[in-house]
């Protein structure tokens, strides 16, 4: 996110499993300096899993940060996710996301909406229930940004009468199955459903259910990094759009 005079942070940052790819040195940090980042006010992560955080390690050697936002897992579990052996890890700065924080910058409104502190779903636990939710908004247009937020969470949030509605839906865990109700997504209402997806890979996401299920709910465009590459929004808080590397659209 790059804000109208120009400060900038990231909501999650990409990662490699196996950690054989530097994505936060080689994808992060170029990708950044292209749109003329040369510092972070914070990075605010949905939670631990190395696909979501692994690039803080790559990105905090190259560049300043100011804050490192992270869940309730515990910050070793965060660690392991960006390097132990990474000198700049170490000494960076951390903060535990709160339910209910709210950060103005510009104009532009940060809400985390969700920061659960423990996994309440005894003997199912995998990590992606301590997923944070976070809003970001700026005049009429906001994007909603899940991380692996599971189907039984969104049930919770949709009790708490939680304001979900967004123009833009970053799509939970990368289109699986194990996310994106129907009554979360008529909630949300978005305009444009946006899936963080990598091409050919091993767990099949997203799942055509989870595509059924956005079209029979939603009236909006899905987008998706296999097919569409790079996904960019611009808006001046009145009006919006959005550049990809390549349009592709039999999503409908």
């Amino acid at each position: 996110m790059i804000t109208p005079h120009g400060r900038a942070f990231m909501i999650d940052v990409g990662g490699n499993r196996k950690g054989s790819y530097n994505i936060g040195a080689r994808v992060d940090v170029p990708y950044l300096l292209h749109y003329g980042v040369r510092k972070l006010d914070f990075i605010m992560l949905t939670h631990a899993h190395e696909d979501h955080a692994q690039g803080v390690g790559g990105i905090l050697g190259r560049l300043p940060v100011g804050t490192v936002m992270i869940g309730h897992e515990g910050l070793e579990e965060y660690l392991k996710s960006f390097g132990v052996k990474n000198p700049a890890v170490r000494k960076a700065k951390y903060v535990m996301l709160q339910e209910g924080t709210k950060i103005d910058i510009d104009g532009v409104t940060v809400q985390v909406l969700f920061a659960p502190e423990k996994n309440q779903l005894a003997g199912n636990a995998t990590g992606n229930e301590f997923s944070n939710l976070i809003r970001v908004s700026y005049g009429k247009h906001s994007f909603l940004f899940t991380g692996d937020l599971t189907a039984e969470y969104e049930k919770t949030l949709i009790k708490q009468g939680k304001i979900l509605n967004s123009t833009v839906l970053k799509v939970a865990h990368h289109g699986s199955s194990t996310s994106s109700s129907e009554e979360f997504l008529k909630m949300v209402s978005p305009e444009w459903s946006v899936i963080s997806v990598g091409y050919g890979n091993s767990f099949g996401h997203p799942d055509s259910r989870v595509l059924n299920r956005i079209k029979a709910c939603t009236d909006s465009e899905i987008l998706r990094t296999d097919k569409n590459g790079a996904v960019v929004f611009f808006t001046d808080g009145e009006n919006l759009r959005v550049d990809t590397q390549i349009m592709y659209d039999d999503n409908r």
